[in-house]
């Protein structure tokens, strides 16, 4: 399991996929996937931070929630770079969920609360958040950044 980041070239989207085992140690190759795309896309640092969190709580919600930590289930990254903008796609393979369900962590009742905020967070750092149930068992989860410099 591991990634390749591609040579960029002029006006075209680039994508690179990292499967991994669902164990939460293995979100170290997302961030260092991450780490590349940043170096190689020449992107700004508001964008990578942003892009961590939000890509790292998908990936910790799809180990944890969706595959339950299961040995014999992946999680899948496609991270698609665009001139204008970055798409990040996570697919577990778990029994999938409905997001209108997750309570709000900024009601009164759930502020002490010490979990239940990766989507939150998600919404809060993304231009665009989309949950759908992947064909057959699992969440796909989309987000989209825009890019505040345009690729070269």
């Amino acid at each position: 399991m591991g990634a390749v980041i591609p040579e960029p070239s002029a006006n075209s989207d680039q994508t690179v996929s990292l499967i991994i085992g669902s164990r939460l140690e293995n979100l170290s190759m997302v961030h260092a996937l991450i780490q590349g795309l940043v170096q190689r896309y020449e992107l700004e640092e508001d964008l990578e931070n942003a892009l961590t969190v939000a890509v790292i709580e998908a990936g910790t919600n799809a180990i944890q929630h969706g595959n339950g930590f299961a040995d014999d289930k992946s999680v899948t990254f496609r991270f698609t770079v665009r001139p204008r903008d970055i798409l990040v796609r996570v697919e577990d393979s778990g029994r999938g969920f409905d997001p209108a369900t997750v309570a709000d962590p900024t009601e009164n009742s759930q502020l002490l609360i010490p979990h239940g905020r990766g989507i939150y967070l998600m919404r809060s750092l993304m231009d665009e958040v989309a949950f759908d149930k992947t064909s057959g068992d699992g969440t796909s989860v989309l987000l989209r950044k825009a890019r505040l410099i345009q690729a070269r």
